[in-house]
């Protein structure tokens, strides 16, 4: 669970404590932001590159086993049908 601080007047205290650990920053009470590390950050920016280059790759796939399907005489319905079949 991220370190939860009252915003103080003195912002290094937040960045001496992010360094640490995720800060979430309140103010009048409520989550205002969230002070990361450059390293945590850096390291959140990685894995979303990641996932999107997966997503986009898996959407290929699809594509392709689609355009496969076609030329096998399968239609949209019926690949669809098959793909949802767990047995």
């Amino acid at each position: 669970m991220p370190k939860t601080v009252t915003a103080p007047k003195d912002i290094h205290t937040i960045a001496r404590a992010a360094q640490r650990e995720p800060v979430t920053v309140l103010a009048e009470g409520e989550a205002a932001f969230v002070a990361l590390s450059p390293g945590e950050f850096e390291r959140l920016e990685e894995q979303d590159r990641i996932r999107r280059e997966a997503k986009g790759e898996l959407k290929r796939v699809v594509a392709r086993m689609r355009a496969h399907a076609a030329e096998q005489g399968l239609g949209e319905a019926e690949l669809d049908r098959l793909l949802a079949d767990e047995s």
